[in-house]
């Protein structure tokens, strides 16, 4: 009796969570080499994300980095990103009025008057905003730059929906800095409403050389929502 109880009660307090699994092929941008991939694993209470372990792992299977989120907040999940090469720990922490960073500075930041977005936040950012996306309405907001400890103000820019993909460009804000980088690229499913692809400058360090520039080409299983 007893044992029947607590297996009841076991799958009754398991029963909303769910575990998916899914990976990003990072690809040279005027090539087919592989670059690394990301293997991410994704845990969602009642269909809301809570924690992601992200490994990125080299082609010859030698892990680079690894990842931890927790979505305390959707936009502003907090993280340890774990570097091999070189080796160094990044962490961010987000409370009530501003994060704590740990990176190349270390210090903290108050909330700025923009909304605003840490790492892997801004693909749930955009999901929030994905009808407004697709209307063609701009997007402003101010992203989480831990290595410099400071916010950039960043612009997500659709282009006309073509067919079941919607084209979004990210870049600064500030004219002139919209001359010296090039801008992000993201492709998403608007059925699905899924990251399919991304283009441009990552967050993984590239040895001596920044960071790596790649389109990332995302894969999902078939039982994935």
């Amino acid at each position: 009796m007893i044992r029947t109880a607590l297996w009841t009660a076991f799958l009754c307090a398991t029963a909303g969570v769910q575990a998916q699994s899914f990976t990003g092929t990072a690809y040279a941008l005027d090539s087919d080499r592989v670059l690394y991939q990301e293997r991410h694993e994704l845990t969602l209470e009642d269909g809301q994300p809570t924690v992601e372990q992200v490994r990125y792992v080299a082609p010859d299977g030698q892990l680079l980095a690894e990842k931890n989120m927790t979505y305390t907040e959707l936009a502003r999940p907090g993280y340890t990103l774990i570097l091999n090469q070189p080796e160094r720990t990044e962490r961010v922490e987000p409370d009530r009025t501003g994060v704590n960073v740990i990176s190349r500075k270390e210090g903290r930041l108050d909330w700025p008057d923009q909304t605003a977005v840490i790492d892997a936040g801004f693909h749930y950012f955009i999901l929030d905003n994905f009808d407004a996306l697709e209307s063609g309405t701009a997007l402003d907001f101010q992203f989480l730059t831990p290595s410099r400890l400071s916010w950039i103000a960043l612009s997500i820019e659709p282009e006309t929906p073509q067919g079941d993909q919607l084209v979004l460009q990210l870049r600064p804000q500030s004219r002139v800095l919209r001359w010296l980088v090039d801008p992000i690229e993201l492709t998403y499913s608007r059925s699905q409403q899924r990251l399919l692809q991304y283009r441009g400058l990552t967050n993984l360090p590239n040895g001596d050389e920044g960071n790596f520039k790649a389109r990332i080409v995302y894969q999902y299983p078939e039982t994935a929502p």
